[in-house]
C-alpha cells in the first residue's frame, strides 16, 4: 500500500473513526480538490505530456528513480507518466469534463511517440527531438533509418517489464482507447504492436524476461518442467552465469498476467487469454514443493531458486507469493480451473505458517528450513533481525494480509478481483477509511492544489489522492471503472 494512504489509514484507525471529531467531507469539497489537483499537475509540472516521480516546490528539480532528471525526460515506471495519465482519466470519468480526456490524450501521444522498436518502453522517455534521435523509437524509424544506425546508447531499444513499467503504459493506453471510443488509431496500433511483441518473447513455460531487445534471452535453452529445491545453497552471492532466468521478483508474472487478462477483456482476442493462461501454467510449475509451497524470486534453467542481486538470496519469498495467489485467483475467475485455487490455497497455508511473532513476514525464508533469512547492512546473509539493509525492505505485511480474505471468498465461488485496467490502493479502502482519507486530502491541499511532502510534490500522492477523491465522488463509477 502506498505510504500516503497507509499513513492516513494509520491515523484513522488510531482515532477509531474518520479522524474523530472532524466533519465528514462533502462531494463538493472532493470535486473541488480533485479538479484543483489536476489543474496544478497538468499546467505546472507536465512536459510534453510526460511526468516524473517528484518535483521541488518551484518545479525546477525533477526526480525519477535514482535522482534528478533533465527537463526533457519523462519517467515511465509508476507513479510516472502512465500513472498521471490514468489519474486524468479518472478525473474525466467522475466529472465528465472533456478537458481531462484531452489531458490524457497528451499523455497517450507522448507514450505512443516513445514506443521502442522492441515493442515496449524503457524506464525513461525523451521528449527533446535531438536527444530522442538516440533512441529506437518506432515513430522515428522512418526513411530507411534502423536501430543499428544509433550508437552510444546501450539501452536504445531495451523494453523493460520490471516494476510494472511497460505493463502500466499498456493498461493506461487501453483505458484511454476505451474512454475515447477508439478516437486515435495510433493508440490502438501502438497497443497491438506491443502486445504481439510481448507474446513473441514469452518463454515456452509461460514466464517473461525482465528486459529484452530482441528475442527473450535463452529462449532456445531446454529447461526443467517443474520447480525443485537444491540440496544446499551458498550464503555468498553467486553471479548468474547465462540465461534463461525465470523471474518472479516484483510480481512480474502477476503484472504480465493481469495485462493480458485486461487485453482479452478489452479486445476479446483469444491469443491474449492464452498468454494469460501460460502465465498461470508457469506459476503452477514454479511453485515450490511442500512444505514450502510458495515461490522464489528467480529460477535458473533447472527451475531451482538462485541468487538475484547481491541482496536477493535464493529463498522462498512472502511478498511475491501473495502476489501470485492474487493472480491465480483472478485467472480462476476467468477460467474456473480448480488447479489454480488449489495452488493458491497451498501457498496461503505456507504463508500463514511463516508469519513472524510480530504479525509481519520476513521477505525471505531459507530453503528447506523455513527460517527467516535477512541481508544485513553490510550486505551479508544473516538469520538475526538486527542491523538490516535499509533500502530493500526485509520485512513486509500490509500487502499480504488481505490476500487470505480474498482467497476465502474465491473458494466460495465469489468474484473478488477488481478486473480494472488500473488498480489503485484506494480501491481497497472501507467506507470509513475512504472518508478519513478524503478529509485529510481536502484539509491538507494547499492553495495551489498541491499535496506537499517536505520540500517536494510527489507524483504518488497526486495519483493516490485523485483515485481516493474520485471513488468518494462517485462510488458507482468506481465500482464499474475500467
Amino acid at each position: 500500500m502506498p505510504r500516503h494512504i497507509a499513513s492516513v489509514l494509520f491515523v484513522a484507525l488510531s482515532c477509531g473513526t474518520a479522524l474523530a471529531g472532524a466533519p465528514q467531507p462533502t462531494v463538493a469539497e472532493a470535486r473541488s480538490a480533485i479538479e484543483r489537483a489536476g489543474v496544478y499537475f497538468r499546467d505546472h509540472l507536465g512536459v510534453a505530456g510526460t511526468y516524473v516521480w517528484k518535483y521541488s516546490l518551484d518545479g525546477q528539480r525533477r526526480v525519477g528513480e535514482g535522482g534528478a532528471v533533465p527537463t526533457s525526460v519523462g519517467w515511465v515506471q509508476p507513479p510516472g507518466t502512465p500513472a498521471v495519465g490514468a489519474a486524468f482519466l479518472r478525473i474525466f470519468e467522475v466529472t465528465g469534463d472533456k478537458q481531462w480526456l484531452q489531458s490524457a490524450q497528451l499523455v497517450a501521444t507522448a507514450l505512443v511517440k516513445t514506443q521502442l522498436e522492441s515493442g515496449g518502453w524503457f524506464y525513461k522517455i525523451e521528449t527533446d527531438p535531438q536527444k530522442a534521435a538516440t533512441w529506437c523509437y518506432r515513430a522515428l524509424m522512418v526513411g530507411g533509418k534502423t536501430c543499428n544506425d544509433i550508437k552510444d546508447n546501450p539501452h536504445r531499444n531495451e523494453t523493460v517489464l520490471d516494476d510494472n513499467n511497460t505493463q502500466s503504459v499498456l493498461n493506461f493506453l487501453m483505458w484511454f482507447d476505451q474512454a475515447s471510443s477508439g478516437s486515435d488509431p495510433h493508440v490502438r496500433l501502438c497497443i497491438d504492436k506491443a502486445l504481439h511483441r510481448l507474446m513473441r518473447v514469452q518463454y515456452p513455460n509461460g514466464a517473461f524476461p525482465v528486459f529484452f531487445k530482441g528475442a527473450a534471452p535463452g529462449a532456445d535453452v531446454e529447461t526443467a518442467a517443474k520447480a525443485s529445491m537444491p540440496a544446499s545453497w551458498s550464503h555468498d552471492w553467486q553471479k548468474p552465469d547465462r540465461p534463461p532466468y525465470f523471474i518472479v521478483n516484483d510480481n512480474l508474472p502477476r503484472d504480465m498476467g493481469r495485462l493480458f487478462l485486461n487485453a482479452y477483456r478489452t479486445y476479446h482476442d483469444p491469443a491474449y487469454l492464452k498468454a494469460a493462461e501460460k502465465v498461470g501454467d508457469f506459476l503452477l510449475a514454479a511453485q515450490l514443493p511442500a512444505p514450502q509451497q510458495g515461490w522464489a524470486q528467480g529460477y535458473d534453467r533447472s527451475m531451482q531458486p538462485v541468487w538475484g542481486r547481491k541482496f536477493e538470496p535464493p529463498a522462498v519469498v512472502s511478498r511475491e507469493t501473495a502476489g501470485n495467489i492474487d493472480y491465480l485467483i483472478e485467472l480462476n475467475e476467468q477460467n474456473k480451473d480448480a488447479r489454480l485455487l488449489d495452488a493458491a490455497a497451498s501457498a496461503a497455508t505456507w504463508l500463514q505458517a511463516a508469519r513472524l511473532p510480530d504479525g509481519r513476514w520476513a521477505r525471505f525464508y531459507e530453503l528447506n528450513t523455513n527460517r527467516p533469512v535477512y541481508i544485513d547492512d553490510r550486505g551479508k546473509v544473516t538469520f538475526e533481525d538486527k542491523n538490516l539493509l535499509q533500502h530493500y525492505g526485509m520485512k513486509t505485511g500490509a500487502e499480504i494480509e488481505p490476500v487470505f480474505a480474498r482467497l476465502e471468498l474465491a473458494r466460495r465461488g465469489l468474484t473478488v478481483s477488481n478486473q480494472q485496467l488500473w488498480i489503485n490502493a484506494a480501491d481497497e479502502l472501507s467506507a470509513d477509511e475512504l472518508s478519513s482519507e478524503v478529509r485529510h486530502l481536502v484539509d491538507s491541499q494547499d492553495a495551489q492544489g498541491r499535496w506537499v511532502e517536505g520540500r517536494f510534490v510527489m507524483g504518488e500522492d497526486f495519483v493516490d489522492g485523485v483515485f481516493a477523491l474520485a471513488r468518494f465522488i462517485s462510488p458507482q463509477a468506481s465500482e464499474s471503472a475500467k
